[in-house]
């Protein structure tokens, strides 16, 4: 199935990990392989006022265009997408091996796939956490809606029909892909799927492919270039995507579909109209002239982008990078489309984003270009129509005959989906039936179109990376984040991730306090959709080793020969296409003759895996593992060959195009990566990628250089290429090396994927089915934080090298990096170089992860807190651990015998007056574990039962009045229940003698009870928790809950010799019993308040102190920020004291400094800091010499916040001749600036 135009209703959004956002379910022009689910309601936001106001105006402009425009004729026509994936490209490798020479070595098709599912063979190991086979797709429901079978058996061919005799000169542009080509005919076969029986099926596509043309020849049925498992060819890579563009014409070449009447079209539909120039190179060698690409990333690179203050009114993402904003259009106007029935709405500029250009990629190492046209696509209306069934091109009317060349206005959708009107023959027909049939409108095919409206050759133009809109949540982003993620936690996976990682991290917060709802991170976080990528790398540079190796062994292994191979492929040696698409056994003792050979095989079981629906939401349930599946199967054939010749390896290290993020470092951004929270981030941030190189990567780094202006211009080559001065010296056109500079290098840091390969522990769910189909191999993350530019142009790119010496180069990408401060405009946050508001961090953290290799401490003092008959209770002391205990495994005379959470276990199942032999050992989250505790020698007793209750507090002092079953009651109020070792909890032990059981009701000894309603307490033998009216077996978990954080930290005085400190309380869930203070990482002592102060220091003398909480439990809290507190010079010695009186706004939480030539004008230095006193004061002492004079201001921290006149004037710096022995300055300060 294809791109998915689906129906309105409201649809549960699953987020990694549990986290649910509801969004309404897109009626998307995206892929999808959803089903239609119950109809809810679709909620929709209003129009903005403002968007009102901007759509108002633009069709007011537009229709002051002069009268004649409007009767100009536009060109219209229609890209029709039809594609089912191959759901479960599953292959028994094992059977290989046994396969005869010269027979098919296949992955399933669909139709095998649904005789798998209802007869898993006997060594069938994939399965769903459920116990289902996988997948667990319903392939005979997906397949028999009418919107598949009239899509695939009836309706293209006989619209085209309508179509020639109605409308001439149109075209229906039609993608059926290789794979939904082979599923069908698979079922012909297999006859399991109803409807599905006519071997001859694809006759009637091949009688309309050559029988239906137009006056001037072309095909009115044109079966337009895609890649054949529906790969986006900007996210897989130019080599990934050749091979499957190759696939999808050997396809189409089959005898059943339309066999050796194939030729090659000139057109070119991009997966999900995901489109980058990256891939151009890739379509001029199969000599495609053209690709349609959305027109919302053509008018995105305008400089007269009206929206850049305005992030998120662009179909709900952030602003273009300035980067982009490359071309410019002196006609037309901005005109805002809603897209229908949808919060999304598009800004466009007609009519330079209703007419083809040219669309350049530039060769980094050479400098040759190489050009296709760029067809537009009308995004809002494509969409529309897939929902409503028919749309005109009146949007373009009031723009006709204001440039050359003839608008176009192309719709593109899905012609197969189950859901919305895409699917529908009479969508179809309501291109020449409705669109055509306009006043003012001709239908056109696309190459009928160019062959008389040809863009200028000096039309070349840039386009923005993007897709189409989905309305889900990538609303076209150029960042592709519908298909990709950079590793984050999502804001509801706090818990989990804290909980299993030890840590205490938080989801940041915008400048408004609201919490992100995706943090990213590269060394912490995680995500299915990038752990594909990752993954891509290391099969495909297998992949890719071994066609180079076997080339280079084979220089004339195969080459076009036939008229047929001249279509199906591009000149010159390369793996033969029939059998990298349908391979068959080769002879491997004679260098695989008449057969595939590993290269061959190993990219036929490739390609199958980035199917760009497997990485949709995770919502089915098993799709996150269907990439997995393949690289696998590519492994098998392609590790084994190149690692026996590994030395002739001369393929670099597999790097994924550069990725960076933020997207608009230093501006502002909201998309999916933030969680849609809107974020006006500071000028941090990240490049990385994922590579991985077979012979090991020695060698990794990102390359940038600044330019001279901050406008790049598309007419420009220079910034494209890697060195301008050579090429230019060699005459390469277009290349001006003044207008960059020096590239400069920057290392990049490694985290090691492979002990995340297959999932983390924090998001458990997922990394349950993932480890149902385990990964062999991957590529590891690569990153490097770049915080020195600001406001400036640059390029930059990834370069690799391996211990072969083999280098890759990635292509160059550009990116703006805004100023990162801003200034509020009439309640808007504006992006300012001197802005006096500081824009967030963009990370979680920018520090390594330390990896947890300490084992806790050792259990001690393992004792017996109760024994009777069959049964002892152990204690022991708790451990501790760096990070934190997990729980702790108990052994009886030498054999494990159970776990832990606390140090308490129940042993059960004894012998009576038996003596055992204990021992117990710690361990933590990552499996580290203890040593053995020392052995203890415990006993059972030839008592009866006795029943254990632990109490949480409902009363300060409790009190237990209770009976052993059937005996007799103690005297009310009953016994004290003293405090236990477990902090929060009371306990009372009680001898049961025969009884199996514990009667009893809890009071406060002053008449307040607690007896369940009057039913009474009933405790079994053992050891019970009560708490909140609940009994639970066992005693309660440990309190492993660390205290908050200490904050605040400041010194409120000092001496020469000591310090005074003071924080703010900590909070703990049971309560905090005290705080270490550490200086310079050394513990100096404990208090059980908030104060502290340190004695017996060096005078004039610079200490960095922090505190950490801790509760009766042993937990400890991370430690405090740190605070440098400089101890006053010696008594006698030469000082200046600064004593400061200032204005009564100063905010209360503000540091104070005094900056001045003493210390660099250091506008927060440490050592300068002002301490407020009792009487509201603020001094600092500082060692001064005699004699010296000093000029200085106070500050609050920064230049921005120094003191200033009281009109708000700058003042002249203070100055002060400092005297013999110590002395005072006091002052005022009447006004800070910005305040």
């Amino acid at each position: 199935m294809s791109a998915g135009i689906l129906l309105p209703v409201r649809k549960k959004h699953i987020l990694p990990e549990g986290q649910i956002l509801f969004r309404p379910l897109p009626l998307t022009i995206a892929d999808s392989y959803f089903y239609p689910k119950k109809a809810g309601v679709l909620l929709m936001k209003p129009r903005s006022r403002w968007l009102r106001r901007f759509s108002a105006a633009a069709l007011t402009l537009a229709l002051a265009l002069p009268s004649a425009s409007a009767s100009a004729e536009i060109a219209a026509s229609h890209v029709y997408h039809n594609h089912m994936p191959n759901f479960w490209p599953y292959y028994d490798v094992s059977k290989y091996d046994s396969t005869p020479v010269g027979s098919p070595v296949r992955y399933m098709y669909d139709g095998q796939v649904i005789d798998l599912k209802k007869n898993p063979p006997a060594n069938y190991t994939y399965y769903l956490p459920s116990g289902a086979p996988m997948p667990h797709d319903d392939l005979v429901s997906y397949y028999t809606h009418h919107a598949k079978t009239g899509a695939y058996l009836e309706w293209p061919w006989d619209v085209a029909a309508t179509l020639r005799a109605n409308h001439p000169s149109a075209q229906m542009q039609v993608t059926m892909s290789a794979a939904v080509i082979n599923n069908v005919n698979s079922f012909m076969y297999t006859n399991n799927v109803p409807g599905y029986s006519n071997t001859n099926w694809g006759a009637p596509w091949k009688n309309a492919y050559n029988t239906l043309k137009t006056p001037s020849g072309n095909r009115t049925m044109d079966m337009v270039h895609f890649t054949g498992h529906h790969t986006m060819g900007p996210l897989v890579g130019n080599d990934y995507m050749l091979k499957d563009l190759i696939y999808h014409n050997a396809t189409l070449a089959q005898p059943y579909f339309l066999g050796s009447d194939f030729k090659s079209s000139k057109g070119f539909f991009p997966t999900e109209l995901g489109f980058s120039e990256r891939i151009i190179p890739v379509l001029e060698k199969l000599g495609i002239q053209w690709s349609v690409i959305g027109n919302n990333h053509f008018s995105r690179t305008l400089r007269d982008y009206p929206l850049l203050n305005d992030p998120g009114k662009d179909t709900m993402v952030s602003p273009p990078n300035r980067a982009d904003l490359q071309n410019e259009s002196n006609v037309g106007s901005w005109v805002s489309q809603q897209m229908f029935n949808e919060q999304q709405v598009t800004h466009n500029k007609f009519p330079f984003a209703s007419t083809p250009h040219w669309v350049k990629y530039v060769n980094p190492t050479t400098g040759k270009e190489s050009k296709i046209v760029g067809v537009p696509v009308a995004q809002a209306e494509s969409w529309e129509e897939g929902y409503q069934g028919q749309v005109t091109a009146k949007a373009l009317k009031p723009f006709e005959g204001l440039v050359p060349q003839k608008q176009f206005f192309v719709i593109a959708h899905d012609g197969d989906n189950s859901s919305g009107r895409a699917g529908d023959k009479g969508t179809y027909l309501n291109a020449g039936a409705v669109t055509y049939s306009d006043t003012g409108v001709k239908g056109m095919g696309i190459d009928e179109y160019l062959a008389t409206n040809k863009p200028a050759a000096s039309d070349v133009v840039h386009v923005q990376d993007g897709s189409w809109i989905d309305t889900r949540d990538s609303s076209s982003d150029p960042q592709w984040h519908h298909w990709k993620l950079p590793f984050g936690i999502w804001k509801g996976q706090f818990a989990d991730f804290n909980r299993v990682m030890g840590t205490n991290y938080t989801p940041k917060k915008n400048l408004a306090g609201v919490e992100e709802g995706m943090t990213v991170s590269f060394e912490h976080g995680y995500h299915y959709l990038e752990r594909n990528f990752a993954l891509l790398q290391a099969a495909e540079n297998y992949a890719k080793t071994a066609e180079q190796i076997w080339l280079d062994e084979h220089p004339n292994h195969w080459q076009p020969a036939t008229a047929l191979d001249k279509e199906v492929t591009y000149a010159g040696n390369q793996l033969n296409p029939w059998m990298m698409s349908y391979p068959v056994k080769g002879d491997a003792s004679k260098d695989y003759a008449g057969g595939a050979n590993p290269a061959e095989l190993s990219w036929y079981f490739l390609m199958p895996a980035i199917d760009s629906g497997f990485g949709y939401y995770d919502e089915n349930q098993d799709d996150s593992v269907k990439p997995t599946l393949s690289f696998n199967q590519s492994l098998h054939f392609s590790k084994p060959y190149v690692t026996t010749k590994a030395d002739k390896d001369r393929t670099g290290p597999s790097v994924w195009w550069p990725q960076r993020w933020p997207y608009n470092p230093g501006s502002a951004n909201v998309d999916k990566s933030e969680g849609w929270t809107l974020h006006h981030f500071d000028n941090t941030f990240g490049i990385y990628t994922y590579a991985y190189d077979l012979n090991g990567i020695t060698d990794i780094k990102v390359k940038i250089r600044k330019h001279t202006s901050k406008q790049a211009d598309a007419a420009d080559n220079t910034f494209r290429v890697y060195d301008p001065a050579a090429l230019k010296a060699q005459g390469v056109a277009g290349i001006d090396p003044a207008k960059v500079g020096e590239w400069k290098e920057y290392p990049m840091l490694r985290r090691d994927l492979k002990p995340d390969m297959n999932g983390v522990d924090w998001q458990a769910g997922s990394k349950a089915v993932l480890q149902k189909v385990p990964a062999q191999e991957i590529g590891d993350l690569y990153y490097s934080y770049i915080k020195d530019l600001r406001d400036e142009l640059v390029d930059y790119y990834i370069e690799a090298k391996d211990s072969k010496g083999n280098i890759t180069r990635s292509d160059i990408q550009q990116v703006y990096v805004g100023a990162g401060t801003y200034k509020n405009v009439g309640g808007k946050i504006i992006e300012d170089p001197s802005g006096d508001i500081k824009g967030t961090y963009p990370f979680l953290t920018d520090k390594p992860p330390v990896l947890d290799t300490t084992p806790p401490s050792v259990p001690s003092d393992i004792k017996a807190a109760s024994a009777s008959k069959t049964s002892i209770e152990l204690t022991w002391t708790a451990s501790t651990d760096d990070v934190g205990v997990t729980g702790y495994e108990i052994y009886r005379n030498g054999t494990k015998v159970g776990t832990s959470a606390a140090n308490r276990y129940v042993d059960t199942g004894l012998a009576a007056l038996t003596a055992y032999t204990y021992t117990v050992k710690a361990f933590d989250a990552k499996g580290n574990t203890s040593a053995a505790s020392a052995a203890a020698t415990l006993s059972t007793t030839d008592q009866g039962n006795s029943a254990t209750v632990y109490y949480k507090p409902g009363y300060t002092t409790p009190y237990m009045h209770y009976r052993p079953a059937g005996g007799t009651w103690t005297t009310s109020p009953g016994t004290v229940m003293p405090a236990s070792e477990i902090a929060g909890y009371h306990k009372l032990t009680v001898d049961l003698g025969a009884s199996a059981s514990l009667e009893a009701v809890f009071n406060n000894g002053s008449g307040t009870w607690d007896n369940n309603g009057g039913k009474n307490y009933i405790f079994p033998a053992g050891t019970s928790t009560y708490s909140g009216g609940v009994i639970t077996s066992g005693p309660p978990p440990a309190d492993s809950q660390a205290p908050s954080v200490p904050a605040g930290l400041q010194s409120s005085a000092k001496t020469d010799t000591s310090v005074m400190l003071g924080w703010t309380a900590s909070t703990d869930n049971v309560k905090v019993t005290g705080y270490d203070v550490y200086r310079g990482g050394v513990k100096v002592g404990t208090t059980a308040g908030t104060t502290y102060t340190d004695s017996g220091l060096t005078a004039n003398t610079a200490y960095s102190y922090t505190v950490k909480a801790f509760d009766a439990a042993g937990n400890t809290s991370t430690a405090s920020a740190a605070l440098s507190v400089t101890t006053n010079p010696a008594a006698g010695a030469s000082t200046l004291t600064f004593k400061v009186t200032v204005p009564s706004n100063t905010p209360a939480g503000d540091s104070l400094y005094v900056a001045g030539s003493f210390n660099s004008w250091n506008a927060a230095d440490p050592a300068s800091k002002l301490v407020k006193q009792a009487d509201g004061t603020y001094t600092v002492t500082l060692p001064i010499a005699e004699g010296t004079a000093v000029q200085y201001k106070i500050t609050r921290g920064s230049w921005e916040t120094v003191e200033v006149s009281s009109t708000g004037t700058d003042i002249a710096n203070r100055t002060y001749t400092k005297g013999a022995g110590a002395q005072t300055v006091s002052l005022t300060v009447v006004r800070w600036k910005g305040l």
